[in-house]
């Protein structure tokens, strides 16, 4: 069966693994908007996608289906490399939607919407450590029970670039990526997709086809490590006003809030 075609439901659900940068580096201002830093972005987002997702599993008699199990993983906040679940849900990684919606960790005082995560900004950026992380968490879920027969899990690392255990050339971080990359269910690797958040005013790249010409090398770098979007993904983003073609990645730079919604939405909606 082809992974466009793949049917994510109770049987067979899928694993959305969220890595997030808690760095310090994360307190500065969101691009051009001084009034939200790239922390609040970052948990506004997931937030708001978690819901979309599990809004996504109820059925027509108004039950929650367990199509998605959702681990949240923080790095920078501490030394060390922790669930980013709060309340009841703290030390958890892989989640059941359902159980997701029966604990948030509060609601938004705007619109009730229940969220799960906080602003968080640290000290530094050990995403290096975090995709070691990533790869025991995946490794342990594909394994477990029935998972090689799902869908390959989908890994969203959403940073502000500059990791300080990447080593040498970066080597140390490529080599991590590549491992996650590499583990796989009967139906195809596992997809890696990067988000940048940035504070620059630059010129944005959303989901490109190529990045030569730009001179970021922290952009370059997840860009090159990220995945390509399958086709189910690119017809979800080109209904949303995006130019994808089958050589897109599921890479953005310098995105404003709807772009980082919209991506996670995309990144997130493979069935």
């Amino acid at each position: 069966m082809s992974i466009d075609t793949l049917r994510i439901n109770t049987t067979n659900p899928c694993l959305i693994l969220f890595l997030l940068d808690q760095s310090g580096s994360m307190e500065e201002s969101f691009g051009a908007n001084i009034k939200i830093s790239k922390a609040d972005a970052l948990a506004d987002a997931v937030n708001e996608t978690m819901h979309n997702i599990g809004l996504k599993c109820i059925s027509s008699n108004g039950v929650i289906r367990d199509r998605f199990e959702i681990a949240v993983m923080g790095y920078g906040a501490t030394e060390e490399i922790k669930s980013a679940y709060m309340g009841d849900l703290s030390n958890r990684w892989a989640v059941p939607i359902s159980e997701l919606f029966d604990k948030p960790l509060d609601y938004n005082a705007d619109d009730g919407a229940p969220i799960w995560i906080k602003s968080i900004a640290g000290t530094v950026t050990p995403m290096t450590e975090a995709f070691h992380n990533a790869y025991d968490l995946c490794n342990d879920w594909i394994n477990y029970g029935n998972h090689h027969d799902c869908h390959p899990p989908i890994v969203i690392n959403i940073t502000d670039g500059q990791a300080t255990d990447s080593g040498i050339g970066h080597r140390k971080l490529n080599k991590a990526i590549d491992s996650v990359r590499d583990l796989r269910t009967d139906h195809g690797n596992i997809y890696i997709f990067n988000i940048h958040i940035s504070e620059s005013q630059s010129d944005q790249i959303l989901f490109p086809d190529r990045i030569d010409s730009y001179d970021d090398p922290y952009a370059t770098l997840l860009y090159n490590n990220s995945s390509r979007l399958n086709s189910k993904m690119i017809d979800i983003g080109n209904t949303k006003g995006y130019t994808l073609n089958k050589n897109s990645k599921g890479f953005i730079f310098n995105g404003n809030s709807s772009d980082l919604v919209n991506f996670l939405n995309i990144g997130s909606s493979p069935a």
